[in-house]
């Protein structure tokens, strides 16, 4: 690996893996109404953000293991009631905006929106997101 610039290139010439998942959080955080892109692990740790949507590292630590909290306990919930132990989605709607979370292997993908924005097309962008990433990388 060789690093040139911001970039970081394998021995093939290509863009390390963490550099092309950057990229596509940073194309999810350019999208209009998304406030806030977050990869998160399972343990509650934050990985990275869009670097679009830039946010403090003290919040994005404390979002982390929120949102690390909230996926865990409902998985727990959905065990108990019968429905499987994987989530797809969890929506959180609010007056100030909408929050989806969404598992991408063993990592936590969180965006948050503005209030006025199309449910379908943040689940669409949440659906292609979680595909480019297992693409690039297996979780």
């Amino acid at each position: 690996m060789a690093t040139y610039g911001h970039i970081t290139v394998d021995k093939d010439g290509e863009p390390s893996s963490t550099e092309k998942i950057q990229k596509i959080l940073d194309g999810l955080g350019a999208v209009q109404g998304v406030e806030k892109a977050l990869l998160v692990s399972e343990e509650g740790f934050p990985i990275m953000c869009a670097q679009t949507t830039p946010i403090s590292e003290e919040i994005e630590t404390l979002v982390s293991a929120m949102v690390a909290g909230i996926v865990s306990t409902f998985a727990g919930a959905c065990v108990q009631l019968n429905l499987g132990n994987s989530i797809d989605y969890i929506h959180v709607q609010t007056p100030l905006g909408l929050g989806l979370i969404s598992s991408v292997g063993s990592t936590i993908l969180v965006l948050i929106t503005k209030p006025k924005v199309k449910l379908g097309l943040m689940h669409y962008l949440i659906t292609s997101t979680r595909t480019k990433m297992l693409k690039v990388r297996d979780f």
